[in-house]
C-alpha cells in the first residue's frame, strides 16, 4: 500500500518536472581536479542514466606548490603555472561543448596554447626528462562486470573516452542497463616522487550542442538526439529518469524483503536458543535435585 502511494507521488512529481523543464535548463559544472600523490591510487564514480551514455575527458597536469617568497628559486614553468592551468581548464570546457556527427567529442583541444603557455610546457617537459608520459594510468571499470579498460595519460594531452558504456565492454551482451553503483574511474600514479593532477570532465551523449563538422568520428551511433524536438528530448529524459527511480525503488523493496527475512530468521534462532536454554536449565536442575536426594539418603539424613 505504501509502495503504491510512493509510485503515485513519483509520477505526479515527474509530470510537474516536465512542465518545469520548459523554463529550467541544465547547469554545467566546471571540470573536476583530482590530486594523485606518488605511488597512490584515487577513484571516483560516474553515474550514467539508463538508455544513455557519456563521454569522459582526462588531462594530466603537473602539480606543484608555489611559494611567493621563493619566486626566484622556482623553475620557470612554475612561475607561469596559473596561466597554464587556466588555459587547459578552459580548453576542457570548450572540448565538451563540441561534438562530431556521431555525437562524440573531439580528441584534441580546439585552440592552440599561447606562446607563454607553450614555453611553460616546454620548460616542464625538459625538467621531467623530456618524456611525454605522465606515469599515471586511468582505469575505467564496471562494478557489476569484470571488464575494464586501462589507458596511459600524457602531459597536456587530452585522453578522450567516447561512449563510456561501449568503451569498457568486451562482449555485445554486456551492453546492459547502467549499474546503479555507477562506473568507476581510478587514477594510478606510478611516479615515485611526483604528484599528478588529473582534470576530469564528463558529458552525456544526449546533452550538448549540435555536431562540429571539422572532424569525423568512427563511432557507430544508431540514434542521434538532434533529430528530435526539444520537447520530445525533455519528455524522453523525464521518462528515463522516472524509470531509473522506479528501478531503484524496486531494488529498495527487494532489499527490505531480504532484511525482513533475515530479521525473522534471527528472531526464530533466538527463540529456539531460549527454548534450549530453558530445557538445559530444567535438566540440570533435575540432575542436581536427584544427586542431592541420593546423597542425603546414603548419609541417612532423610
Amino acid at each position: 500500500m505504501v509502495y503504491n502511494q510512493r509510485k503515485n507521488l513519483l509520477w505526479s512529481t515527474i509530470l510537474l518536472s516536465i512542465i518545469l523543464t520548459e523554463n529550467i535548463g541544465f547547469v554545467k559544472g566546471y571540470p573536476m581536479v583530482v590530486e594523485v600523490e606518488e605511488n597512490s591510487e584515487r577513484c571516483l564514480r560516474l553515474n550514467i542514466p539508463e538508455d544513455d551514455d557519456a563521454h569522459m575527458v582526462f588531462l594530466a597536469l603537473p602539480s606543484t606548490t608555489y611559494d611567493e617568497e621563493e619566486e626566484n628559486k622556482t623553475p620557470k614553468w612554475v612561475q607561469n603555472y596559473n596561466s597554464l592551468e587556466s588555459h587547459f581548464l578552459g580548453q576542457m570546457q570548450e572540448l565538451t561543448k563540441r561534438k562530431t556527427q556521431t555525437s562524440a567529442l573531439l580528441r584534441k583541444f580546439p585552440v592552440k596554447p599561447s606562446s607563454d603557455v607553450q614555453l611553460s610546457m616546454d620548460n616542464f617537459l625538459e625538467s621531467f626528462d623530456g618524456t611525454l608520459s605522465s606515469g599515471c594510468k586511468v582505469k575505467l571499470s564496471n562494478p557489476k562486470s569484470s571488464s575494464s579498460r586501462n589507458m596511459d595519460t600524457y602531459w597536456f594531452t587530452p585522453l578522450v573516452v567516447n561512449h563510456v558504456r561501449r568503451a569498457i565492454r568486451t562482449r555485445e551482451k554486456e551492453r546492459e542497463k547502467s549499474p546503479l553503483e555507477g562506473y568507476e574511474a581510478c587514477f594510478i600514479n606510478n611516479n615515485d616522487d611526483f604528484t599528478v593532477r588529473i582534470v576530469v570532465d564528463s558529458v552525456l551523449t544526449s546533452d550538448g550542442p549540435d555536431f562540429d563538422d571539422d572532424e569525423n568520428a568512427s563511432e557507430d551511433v544508431k540514434f542521434q538526439g538532434h533529430h528530435l524536438t526539444p520537447l520530445s528530448e525533455q519528455l524522453g529524459q523525464s521518462l528515463l529518469a522516472a524509470h531509473t527511480v522506479i528501478t531503484e525503488m524496486n531494488m529498495m523493496e527487494r532489499r527490505e524483503q531480504r532484511m525482513r527475512m533475515t530479521a525473522d530468521s534471527i528472531n526464530s534462532r533466538v527463540r529456539y536458543f531460549s527454548y534450549m536454554s530453558v530445557a538445559i536449565l530444567l535438566v540440570v536442575t533435575y540432575l542436581q535435585v536427584t544427586y542431592l536426594k541420593r546423597y542425603f539418603l546414603k548419609k541417612k539424613l532423610l
